[in-house]
């Protein structure tokens, strides 16, 4: 796991971020977004964010499952 998510301090996370937590680029998690791999993000005016709490729920769930 990337240090953005043990930083308990941070919350919302952009597309840049959730991109470095799983190694990929911004648009693969557009692409995962909209397959339903990644959970649903949140807009904020014109801001969009993921909950980092959710996206650990999904790393932790994707290596239960094994994939």
């Amino acid at each position: 796991m990337t240090e953005l998510l043990r930083d308990t301090e941070t919350e919302l996370m952009d597309v840049r971020q959730v991109a470095k937590c799983y190694g990929i680029t911004p648009n693969t998690v557009w692409r995962w977004c909209r397959e339903g791999v990644l959970p649903k993000p949140a807009k904020f005016g014109g801001a969009t964010k993921w909950s980092r709490r959710q996206i650990i729920e999904n790393i932790n769930s994707r290596f239960e499952q094994g994939e």
